[in-house]
């Protein structure tokens, strides 16, 4: 594979943005745009970044993309604007005097670590993006559960924003284990104060899925195409929900086996019970602070959680074995909750 030259890696890097709206996944409206990154000359976006990263000019070329959507803000639709950063950027001081620079409406702005990168330094990463934090930028960790970090990068960096990666997101719909994880991600976000984002949203069947999870912002093809300005109007329509909030085009049950994974089952109940209790504090400990967006989704997560567990708890009364309820009842024991979880 042919490299690029260390002098010339960024500054011949000739690229273009393009932007996918980030969607409330509940209402349809857009909660804000991902700058996203492609290059003129046929290389993969993976290429130029690995490459630059390897010869020392990743932040350089990270700033060029930034600066330039920066001067794309005020065609983009009303929301935040999220940028990457590789984690070397973080230690360049250009970063940020462009950021807080007067001109940046710094409420607006959300910078997403990756999380495949090493962090080399969680001290001096917290250190700038506590300076972004208090200027008003919001702090992303993309990828979640793609790499070896995952939780690592969040619990350092404290994120705003969890992006769950398209690797769990795929086929959510039919694999209740990736459905599990999801609803896991929920809960722990709600316990370190943050938002989910599933990327790589494909089909409808998989919207529906994430919202029955508690996941209310997504983006992907089913939503959206990255596209480049002028952004064409929004064509997206929420998915429906049955009235037990399960999945309107799954059949009840069909992600229990009844004969294999029982535990499933439980797991899913007491993830869905977490839920509705991390919302519930969450709320009991910010009231009358937490802002009025937030409130609704941690209101309408919790309410959707509870309609999931109503739902599957109708499916075990009518449908499980002689003896499962009591094996479930052992599985929610005070005992093996957290094995559970």
């Amino acid at each position: 594979m042919a490299t690029l030259d260390n002098s010339r890696a960024a500054a011949d890097a000739d690229f273009r943005l393009v932007y996918q709206p980030i969607v409330h996944v509940d209402t349809g409206s857009v909660a804000g745009v991902e700058a996203l990154c492609r290059f003129n000359d046929g290389r993969s976006t993976e290429f130029w970044f690995k490459e630059c990263e390897r010869l020392g000019t990743a932040a350089e070329l990270d700033l060029q993309i930034i600066e330039r959507a920066l001067g794309d803000l005020a065609h983009l639709p009303d929301g935040y604007l999220a940028v990457n950063l590789s984690p070397s950027t973080l230690r360049d001081p250009s970063l940020t005097d462009l950021l807080l620079s007067p001109e940046v409406p710094a409420d607006r702005i959300v910078v997403e670590v990756t999380e495949h990168a090493r962090v080399a330094d969680y001290l001096e990463a917290q250190r700038v993006l506590g300076a972004l934090r208090r200027a008003g930028v919001r702090v992303a960790v993309d990828d979640a559960g793609a790499g070896y970090s995952t939780f690592r990068h969040i619990l350092q960096l404290r994120p705003d924003i969890i992006k769950m990666d398209q690797s769990i997101t795929r086929d959510i719909d039919t694999d209740p284990a990736r459905r599990a994880l999801a609803t896991a991600l929920v809960i722990f976000a709600g316990e370190v104060g943050a938002l989910v984002v599933a990327e790589g949203v494909e089909t409808a069947a998989e919207l529906r899925a994430l919202a029955a999870a508690g996941i209310h912002r997504g983006q992907g093809f089913a939503i959206a195409a990255a596209q480049s300005l002028p952004l064409a109007p929004l064509d997206f329509t929420p998915p429906d929900l049955d009235d037990s909030g399960e999945l309107a085009s799954v059949e009840a049950g069909a992600w229990i086996d009844l004969d294999a994974t029982v535990a499933i089952t439980a797991h899913g109940l007491l993830s869905a019970m977490g839920a509705i209790e991390t919302a519930l504090n969450l709320l009991r400990q910010r009231f009358g602070v937490i802002p009025e967006e937030e409130f609704r989704a941690v209101v309408g997560s919790a309410e959707r959680q509870a309609r999931l567990v109503g739902g599957v708890l109708r499916d075990l009364v009518r449908g499980l074995p002689t003896g499962t309820l009591a094996l479930l009842d052992e599985l929610s024991s005070p005992q093996t909750t957290g094995k559970a979880l």
